[in-house]
């Protein structure tokens, strides 16, 4: 199955077997989603004879924790895309193994990449945050200093332009002022960034309640396609500067 089958077949709902052809009626931000999908995201071989069996019960074919994922995905801002595919590291893994963000060189699928989002199986079958925790770390790391595994990643105050480095500053200081959603957020500021953003995608209301300040954060920048455009055009002018 093609990542555009895949993406609509997200669309139509998880486990559902209707599955629509593309056509050019998506913005181009969401072709970029899907192209990101398509690049990084990849499947342990045999993963579902390698589930257990409820795991099995729930994904009825090969391809439907794919298709999960995808679901999963359409969360995301379509502003985050684009910055993604132009970085050459940042993978998803969807396998047996717990879910988990691991920075630095790996290897999927005999492929040497870098900066690994391990997924795991049992996370999609149960529809938990947990898939968009560990690609909140990414999208954290990236942001951050564009997945440099020694680089500071946008919660601990980094940023790849200067708004975003402006953006990234106030994490800390969120964080610090205790109305984390959760104990998983109240881990540390990673944890925090990661958590706070799963929630936004899939119960915002709840984090709105418990912690409005990151909600406000998460709407005037990842979810707001004139902070990516402003941000985009004042590091070109920086650029030129230079």
């Amino acid at each position: 199955m093609d990542g555009a089958r895949i993406w609509h077949a997200a669309a139509d709902g998880e486990g559902q077997s209707q599955e629509r052809p593309n056509t050019d009626m998506e913005p181009p931000r969401h072709h970029q989603a899907r192209d990101w999908l398509h690049a990084r995201v990849r499947l342990e071989p045999d993963l579902l004879s390698h589930s257990p069996s409820w795991i099995q019960g729930v994904f009825d074919h090969a391809w439907a924790p794919m298709t999960a994922m995808a679901h999963q995905l359409r969360s995301l801002p379509p502003d985050l895309w684009g910055p993604l595919l132009s970085w050459d590291s940042g993978f998803v893994f969807i396998c047996t193994r717990a879910s988990d963000y691991l920075p630095g060189p790996a290897t999927i699928r005999h492929r040497a990449v870098v900066n690994v989002a391990y997924v795991s199986v049992e996370d999609l079958a149960s529809d938990n945050e947990q898939p968009l925790h560990v690609l909140g770390h990414l999208i954290d790391h990236h942001l951050g200093s564009g997945g440099d595994p020694q680089g500071t990643w946008l919660s601990d105050g980094g940023g790849i332009m200067p708004r975003w480095r402006e953006a990234g500053q106030r994490l800390p200081r969120l964080y610090a002022l205790g109305y984390a959603v959760d104990d998983i957020a109240r881990t540390n500021v990673q944890d925090y960034f990661a958590q706070s953003l799963a929630l936004y995608c899939r119960d915002r209301q709840r984090l709105n309640v418990a912690d409005p300040q990151i909600d406000k954060w998460f709407s005037n920048t990842l979810w707001n396609e004139a902070f990516w455009r402003t941000a985009a055009q004042d590091n070109e002018k920086e650029r030129k500067l230079t």
